[in-house]
């Protein structure tokens, strides 16, 4: 039993805007920050990974890999930044 490790399982923390309503469109939202993140700041940049946290944990994973699905095909109805190449140039 002392092999365990204590670890500290976190979600979301609620948003006042979305409090007294369905949380589809926080999770449409914080889907597209995620992504317009990463195509302004890079992969792996910590601001854009604090969306993803979010994003994953309150969107239905059918609904992401459907939206990664129309991104792919180029078939997404929202028009997202074109990838940086470096933004610290």
């Amino acid at each position: 039993m002392s092999d365990q490790k204590n670890f500290q399982v976190r979600t979301a923390l609620p948003d006042a805007r979305y409090r007294y309503q369905n949380c589809t469109r926080w999770c449409y939202i914080t889907f597209l920050d995620f992504h317009r993140c990463t195509r302004l700041l890079g992969e792996g940049n910590p601001a854009c990974e604090e969306f993803a946290k979010i994003y994953k944990s309150i969107c239905p994973n059918s609904w992401v890999s459907k939206w990664e699905d129309q991104m792919a095909d180029g078939t997404f109805p929202v028009d997202l930044p074109e990838k940086e190449e470096d933004c610290n140039k």
